[in-house]
């Protein structure tokens, strides 16, 4: 009788680890003071993160999923102000590391671009994205303080930055406009950096 209750225990452990899973591990405010670190723009309605000794950053980089999925079965995920929004998720875990950056160019419905020296760059990783520090926009070839973000994403979605609302179930998650997510790391999503203005620039 107890073997077999083990057993069956035993078999039951994926399913009880997938309704785990399911349930969302890092909510929104889970990443409280002392330690929280800000960036004192709007990022910080929907990144939550911690200042290490050495000076990088961790934590985690909140979607909310709209209900919609897409035709290649991918549910639609965006950035909302999760201070004012229920339903955020952990959609990526993010590691940070302190950096410079010069602004390029500022994309209509895209992140602004930056200029990043390679040897600025922290290696080994993936950093993809830079986010300045402080409220003001920076300016057009002027050199800010900030951070190098390193994404790894934690689930499959389609993440859209603007215009999540729109989405249609009868189009792909590119067809939408968006990014495939796959568990892992991901350059994709919010690649905002080049090594050099184009020729011309």
């Amino acid at each position: 009788m107890i073997k077999r209750t083990l057993r069956t225990l035993v078999a039951a452990l994926p399913f009880v680890a997938l309704a785990a899973h399911a349930d969302e591990p890092y909510p929104w405010g889970v990443q409280v003071q002392p330690s929280k670190f800000l960036f004192g723009n709007e990022i910080d309605t929907h990144l939550n993160v911690r200042l290490a000794r050495d000076g990088s950053l961790y934590g985690f980089f909140y979607v909310a999923f709209t209900g919609v999925v897409t035709q290649d079965g991918l549910p639609v995920a965006t950035h909302v102000d999760c201070t004012t929004s229920s339903g955020c998720s952990a959609g990526w875990r993010v590691a940070g590391k302190p950096a410079s950056a010069t602004l390029l160019y500022q994309p209509m419905h895209d992140h602004p671009v930056f200029v990043v020296k390679r040897q600025h760059m922290p290696q080994p990783g993936s950093y993809s994205h830079f986010h300045w520090l402080g409220q003001a926009m920076p300016q057009v070839d002027k050199s800010v303080d900030g951070y190098l973000l390193q994404l790894m994403a934690m689930n499959r979605f389609c993440f859209i930055h603007h215009e999540a609302g729109m989405a249609s179930s009868a189009a792909t998650c590119r067809g939408n406009g968006g990014v495939p997510v796959q568990p892992g790391v991901d350059i994709a999503t919010h690649l905002n950096i080049v090594a050099s203005p184009p020729m011309g620039m």
